[in-house]
C-alpha cells in the first residue's frame, strides 16, 4: 500500500510542479548520474548502464516514467530527492531518451 501511495503522490506532484515549474533536465542528467548510474543500473547491465532505457519493453508513457523514477526514489536508492528533483530527473530522462509528450 505504501508503494501507492508513493506512486501516487509522486504523479500528482510531478503534475501539479509541471505547470509551475520548468524541470531542469540538466540537474535531471547530474542527480541521474550521481544517484541512478552509479548506486543500481551499473550494477544490472552489461556493457553501456543507459541501456536500460533503450529495451523494447521499456516504459511507455510519461505517468510511467514519473512513477518509475519515484519508485526508484523511495524504494531503491533512497535519495531523499525533492519532487522537484525528480522532475528534473523525468526531465532529463524524456529528453534524452523516451520523447514523451
Amino acid at each position: 500500500m505504501k508503494f501507492y501511495l508513493s506512486v501516487f503522490a509522486g504523479i500528482s506532484l510531478f503534475f501539479i510542479h509541471g505547470s509551475s515549474y520548468g524541470a531542469d533536465a540538466a540537474k535531471g542528467k547530474v542527480l541521474h548520474d550521481n544517484s541512478c548510474l552509479t548506486k543500481c543500473h551499473s550494477s544490472r547491465v552489461d556493457g553501456e548502464s543507459n541501456d536500460l532505457y533503450k529495451r523494447p519493453n521499456s516504459l511507455d508513457s510519461l505517468a510511467k516514467l514519473t512513477a518509475q523514477v519515484n519508485f526508484c526514489n523511495q524504494q531503491v536508492l533512497d535519495s531523499e530527492w525533492w519532487p522537484e528533483d525528480e522532475a528534473d530527473v523525468v526531465a532529463y530522462l524524456n529528453n534524452q531518451f523516451y520523447k514523451f509528450k
